[in-house]
């Protein structure tokens, strides 16, 4: 039986981070390799992830731990490696959402509203704002800081995501992050700042 979020929980996962794990395990290590993971995880084998659904974050943890298990590597490698697969999926699963930015940084700073899309569909009010509020993104010149908070400590994650996102529309740009919970922060800052027009190379 699937075990999804309920009220009081913390805010969960989306269903759509951990398909696509799953996902990127079958493509690169195969089926025994998804069943295993999803075995160490403590995962039901019935167990199937809802995009528009919220799930437990300790189930996601575990199963993100759990990965880095079966492919012997670290989470950041495992991180870098989801945010190209997720990158190739989401431009054949959600095209309009590129066509509809000009550059990555219109990317970017669509990014949370993005994120809440996959939750609007949600009854559970609480859960939802728990989502929305996880993200929040300033809008400064030749600058964008997203300010995260959430109990996975995904901001690796974003990170590798930012990039893949400025590879897709051909720029470079400087990601950095001055805050990081993991290093006992309140919250994660990362800064993804291009280079004023016209700055010498």
């Amino acid at each position: 039986m699937q075990r999804r979020r309920e009220r009081g929980d913390n805010p969960g996962v989306v269903g759509l981070l951990p398909k696509i794990l799953l996902d990127l395990i079958e493509a690169t290590a195969g089926t025994a390799a998804v069943e295993k993971t999803r075995k160490r995880a403590g995962l039901p084998p019935d167990q199937r992830f809802r995009l528009d659904a919220v799930y437990p974050d300790d189930e996601w943890q575990r199963l993100l731990a759990a990965a880095c298990d079966v492919l012997c590597l670290t989470q950041e490698q495992v991180e870098a490696a989801f945010a190209e697969f997720f990158g190739r999926d989401a431009l054949q699963r959600w095209p309009v959402w590129f066509r509809t930015s000009a550059n990555a940084r219109k990317f970017l700073e669509r990014q949370p509203t993005i994120h809440n899309t996959l939750v609007t569909g949600l009854r559970d009010a609480a859960a939802r704002v728990g989502i929305e509020d996880k993200f929040r993104v300033e809008s400064r010149e030749n600058e964008l800081v997203t300010h995260y908070r959430s109990p996975n400590r995904l901001c690796g994650l974003y990170m590798a995501l930012a990039g893949w996102a400025l590879r897709h529309y051909g720029e470079r740009a400087s990601i950095d992050q001055p805050r990081c919970a993991k290093r006992g922060d309140e919250e994660c800052e990362i800064h993804v700042r291009w280079e004023p027009t016209g700055a010498s190379s």
